[in-house]
């Protein structure tokens, strides 16, 4: 019996030592703490930090990653006012992160993360000692921007201070040593404000010339969940298979309100979702049934109807029917 007691609060010993938690500002009791939850830029960077420290236990030594950690809270403890805070986590976010202190700030770098018809790209335009300028794209289907921001060099990383023309947008530029470039922005705190609906910085960049992300299937975007149904929905959508791809910028499980056991899901375009969508819905049994609408070149829209038990639209499934109608009066 002493054992298994030994044993088990051994367990939680590790578990509650290998957990970086986030500041918890509901329960905030010390002036530290408060300090944090007051500041805006301060909690980004101590959600941040949290983030950074569970994702580098998953891949490297825990204890290791512990030391770093506990040798950083003793820096950020001694800790009185917000610029040093604001630079203990820094020193911290570099530490744990492993930065790669080679890194050349320079080329043309891909968001990895981004989803299907989304994307970003970072660019770097000028690289100077103590500063580097960059030069971000960003977009979600037809959503887009393009920014610039002033960066400075700290702890082998770039701290963005205010992306230009956004409200207090900031980020986080963090080399890895997987030639990965790491950034973070205070999307909760700022970032989303600014940016066009859908669109987001933060992610895993890939140095390349050209976008070097793998062309999305259906397959690949989880939308079906084997080749074998992939397969059938090229063969009976022939050319407009493409065209499905680029309707799911977007897609989400709909309800099957014909209850027949079928996995509905509808997809659309950020920026056009009332005139590019799409939907698909198939059985178990390998049933399919799928829409499509866009534009007319003359104005107006059209629907594109497949159906495994024959494309005449007066045998649409209700949840096709019913999808329909949200776009097409007829």
């Amino acid at each position: 019996m002493s054992r298994r007691i030994f044993s088990s609060l051994f367990f939680l010993t590790l578990f509650f030592c290998g957990s970086a938690m986030a500041v918890n500002c509901q329960r905030a009791v010390t002036p530290l703490e408060n300090t944090i939850c007051n500041n805006d830029n301060l909690h980004w960077l101590d959600s941040t930090l949290s983030v950074i420290y569970n994702q580098a236990i998953l891949r490297e030594n825990v204890e290791h990653i512990d030391k770093k950690y506990y040798e950083w809270e003793k820096l950020l403890e001694k800790c009185t006012s917000d610029a040093c805070i604001e630079r203990a986590y820094y020193a911290g976010i570099s530490a744990i992160s492993d930065t790669n202190r080679d890194f050349k700030w320079e080329g043309k770098w891909w968001n990895m993360l981004a989803p299907n018809m989304s994307g970003g790209v970072i660019q770097f335009s000028r690289n100077a000692q103590w500063s580097v300028t960059l030069d971000i794209r960003a977009w979600a289907g037809l959503n887009h921007d393009e920014f610039t921001a002033e960066a400075r060099r700290l702890y082998g990383m770039l701290v963005v201070e205010k992306v230009v023309d956004t409200s207090n947008c900031k980020a986080l530029l963090i080399p890895r040593k997987d030639d990965y470039l790491q950034v973070y922005s205070n999307t909760d705190w700022g970032c989303r404000l600014s940016m066009p609906t859908g669109v987001f910085l933060d992610g895993a960049y890939k140095l390349s010339d050209t976008d070097p992300r793998p062309k999305a299937t259906l397959l690949s975007l989880g939308i079906f969940p084997d080749a074998a149904l992939d397969d059938k929905f090229r063969s009976l959508v022939g050319a407009d298979y493409q065209n499905f791809v680029d309707s799911a910028n977007v897609y989400i499980y709909q309800n099957d309100i014909d209850n027949i056991g079928a996995r509905v899901l509808s997809m659309w375009v950020q920026g056009a979702a009332n005139s590019r969508t799409a939907i698909i819905m198939y059985t178990p049994k390998g049933e399919i049934w799928a829409g499509r609408i866009s534009p007319v070149k003359g104005g107006g829209l059209e629907l594109h109807y497949y159906s495994t038990d024959g494309n005449d639209q007066r045998k649409m499934p209700r949840t096709l029917a019913a999808w329909k109608l949200r776009f097409l009066d007829e």
